[in-house]
């Protein structure tokens, strides 16, 4: 889990960089899409599942690519999905830590790995 959403951090981190280096550069032609998308109904978050599957749920990846090229064609510059969780990044910018950690505790985040079974390793 750590390692995931570590690499994502950096991902993240490294196109928000590019994106205002660009803009200091006045360079308009490069743009960059975050995306954030929550779990995926591929073998990469087998076993992983939602407490909230109402307002939280898996994605199916056809979905996922289709708002991706979407969002990248309209130049979109971060697309969370699913969009319910637009809410809780704006709320980790205002709230403090504790209280960010407790509403990612109810909402089931800190253990939505504890059934993870990824993909098998091939021989």
């Amino acid at each position: 889990f750590t390692d995931y959403c570590a690499s994502k951090f950096a991902a993240v981190g490294f196109a928000e960089s590019v994106d205002l280096e660009m803009r200091s550069l006045r360079k308009t032609g490069v743009k960059t899409t975050i995306v954030c998308p929550y779990i995926i109904n591929t073998g990469m978050f087998d076993g992983c599942g939602s407490k909230w599957p109402t307002l939280v749920p898996t994605l199916e990846p056809e979905y996922v690519a289709e708002k991706i090229i979407t969002a990248i064609r309209r130049n979109q510059e971060i697309l969370v999905l699913p969009r319910a969780l637009y809410f809780l990044f704006a709320l980790k910018n205002i709230l403090p830590v504790t209280v960010t950690v407790l509403v990612t505790e109810y909402l089931g985040s800190l253990h939505i790995m504890d059934s993870f079974k990824g993909r098998a390793k091939e021989d």
